[in-house]
């Protein structure tokens, strides 16, 4: 199996996200007495470059992507003080050109991330899903990204789920 790896605004972005659970736990919920909610939507240029091995007949090349992401975020705290964060993350028009090949590249990229805690600061649940995926011309460009992930504590702060699923993979060459 064949490394992918980023680098740009959008890996900060990601890191941003992942990072707003462990914001909301040393600020700790905030009592209500009326459910509250806020959503925010973000749109930004995307730049990133992804070392993609599979391009270039195998030999790999640096496919520098450019576009638009977007990410939504509804927040909630409920009547109890629970806090609530869904956020869905998406690209637009994201294109990409082989720096070795000139090869010409279209991302997609979905991220949905959830999390839930108690009015008291537990229980905590945390689930992401993200799929990247990278398509180039003719067979063996393509690449895929998928990353799971789940957390749960319960009431007594112990975990009692806890997983993570990576895969980042060439395609294979079609038949």
């Amino acid at each position: 199996m064949h490394r992918i790896r980023f680098t740009g605004r959008a890996r900060i972005a990601s890191a941003v996200a992942l990072l707003a659970p462990s914001l909301v736990l040393v600020a700790g919920p905030t009592p209500a007495y009326a459910a509250e909610t806020t959503t925010r939507i973000l749109r930004a240029p995307l730049d990133l470059s992804v070392v993609l091995p599979c391009a270039n007949g195998g030999l790999g090349e640096v496919v520098n992507f450019d576009g638009t992401f977007s990410e939504v975020y509804h927040v909630t705290v409920d009547e109890t003080g629970g806090f609530h964060v869904h956020m869905v993350e998406t690209q637009s028009s994201v294109h990409g050109v082989g720096a070795t090949t000139g090869d010409r590249y279209v991302s997609t990229r979905v991220n949905l991330f959830a999390y839930n805690q108690g009015s008291g600061g537990l229980p905590i649940t945390s689930t992401q899903q993200l799929v990247f995926r990278i398509v180039g011309p003719g067979p063996g460009n393509d690449a895929s990204l998928r990353i799971t992930n789940h957390t749960t504590l319960n009431a007594d702060g112990t975990v009692t789920v806890a997983f993570d699923t990576f895969t980042a993979e060439c395609e294979p060459t079609a038949p």
